[in-house]
């Protein structure tokens, strides 16, 4: 039985049994479910005949492999089917490297960072682990009541409005996964520091900070040339700030002044 899911696409999924709770969230109402973007076929049984194994539908061209299991994949990434060899912990792999594909092609990104919705719109939390994007987002949580959509893996896409960022099902060790989209206001690359200092970051300098935390399908030529002019696209029109700062209300304050003033003068920090 195939159940339907939207996280940005339209996912129709077979063997959904093997999914964790958290894709409960982004299951679609069945008057919702339309025709799939990508129709994906996950399995764990193999028969075998005359001594061979056989791996079930493989759509090709293409075949992965992350953990245990083994993934396969159309040339449009549209349909692809998930064999599990022996348990189900590449399955989180797998499946997030099967989207960030096929969203690839489709003006979509999947990056490393954490997302709050605010009444200005969304602000993306950019750093390796540990810098403090959960910890940030947090205070924002604490001090201006604002939604934690995701504290560890972002969607973004490129709309007709805008740029938009989205929840996942993968959040890492955070504990916020939600199901909502949020037009993105700013990005916000963390650094720890003694003092709270806020400047923005202009061309090459954005390219080089935001990079770090995004993921490019690097086995899909095509794809890794999509996402790098959406890429583009996204730095022309989302402003990026390099944010030094303390765990602390005043960078929350500081960071909201900066946004202000700036959509006040209609600066764009890139």
């Amino acid at each position: 039985m195939f159940i339907t899911y939207t996280i940005l696409s339209r996912l129709s999924v077979s063997g959904a049994k093997y999914l964790w709770p958290e894709w409960d969230r982004f299951r679609s109402a069945p008057h919702e479910a339309g025709e799939a973007d990508l129709t994906i076929h996950i399995q764990a049984h193999r028969p075998v005949k005359y001594g061979l194994e056989l791996m079930g539908e493989q759509p090709g061209p293409l075949a992965l492999r992350c953990g245990d299991a083994l993934v396969a994949a159309n040339a449009d990434w549209s349909r692809a089917s998930v064999t599990l060899l022996e348990g189900s912990e590449g399955l989180v792999g797998a499946l997030s490297g099967l989207l960030l594909t096929h969203l690839s092609t489709r003006h979509g990104l999947l990056i490393h960072a954490s997302l709050v919705e605010t009444p200005r719109g969304g602000l993306l939390f950019v750093g390796p682990s540990g810098i403090g994007k959960t910890t940030q987002a947090e205070l924002w949580q604490r001090h201006r009541g604002a939604c934690i959509i995701n504290g560890d893996m972002v969607l973004l896409q490129e709309t007709a409005q805008g740029f938009v960022g989205a929840g996942s099902p993968w959040h890492g060790s955070s504990p916020y996964c939600e199901n909502r989209q949020v037009a993105l206001a700013a990005m916000i690359v963390l650094e720890q520091a003694k003092e709270n200092c806020i400047l923005p970051l202009r061309c090459a300098a954005a390219v080089e900070h935001v990079m770090r935390s995004l993921f490019l399908p690097v086995w899909y030529e095509q794809g890794v040339s999509a996402a790098c002019d959406t890429l583009g696209r996204l730095l022309a029109q989302v402003p990026v700030y390099h944010l030094a700062c303390r765990p602390e209300e005043a960078a929350v304050a500081l960071l909201e002044k900066t946004i202000r003033e700036n959509a006040a003068s209609g600066d764009n920090a890139v």
